[in-house]
């Protein structure tokens, strides 16, 4: 008897290991996505719509915003970053502090837990972030501008973005 019940918590030690990583990586491809990452992710649904993964809502905004635009936001959320946004160094020892919990024995799925959701409070800050200065782009946009920008996102959520010329 003891021994299925040690079996039977091993089992749910690896599902809960499983189920944190994959949050964590979700976590971590929604900001990815939105902040800089333009890629796009194939075709979704019926009809043969194109369009980004559910990962990536922002991305289509983003490519169909104008170059300048673009650039500006991406100034914008440069000079946002304040000490509510970790640095590169304290973002990598995130990771680091993950990846030591990932290989401690025995296993600490609080400390794991604790270190994911630092990471997600993060992502969400920045993705607020980089959704302000995205609005407030579009809100500078005459009509026609908007329109015209509206057009841009269809097409891209429609065939994909356009290769551009290096």
């Amino acid at each position: 008897m003891d021994k299925d019940k040690a079996e039977t918590k091993m089992g749910n030690t690896a599902w809960l290991k499983i189920l944190l990583g994959v949050s964590l990586a979700l976590n971590l491809a929604v900001a990815g996505f939105f902040v800089g990452a333009f890629l796009r992710d194939g075709t979704e649904g019926g009809k043969g719509q194109r369009g980004p993964g559910l990962g990536a809502f922002g991305a289509p905004y983003m490519m169909a915003l104008p170059r300048e635009d673009r650039r500006d936001i991406r100034r914008e959320m440069k000079a946002s970053h304040d000490a509510s946004v970790p640095s590169r160094v304290e973002r990598r020892a995130l990771f680091d502090a993950v990846l030591a919990t990932l290989r401690a024995s025995p296993f600490d799925a609080a400390a794991l837990q604790d270190a994911a959701s630092q990471q997600a409070e993060i992502t969400v800050l920045v993705q607020q972030r980089a959704q302000a200065a995205w609005i407030s782009a579009v809100s500078r946009m005459t009509d026609a501008e908007r329109m015209a920008y509206a057009a841009a996102v269809e097409d891209i959520l429609n065939h994909g973005p356009k290769k551009r010329k290096p």
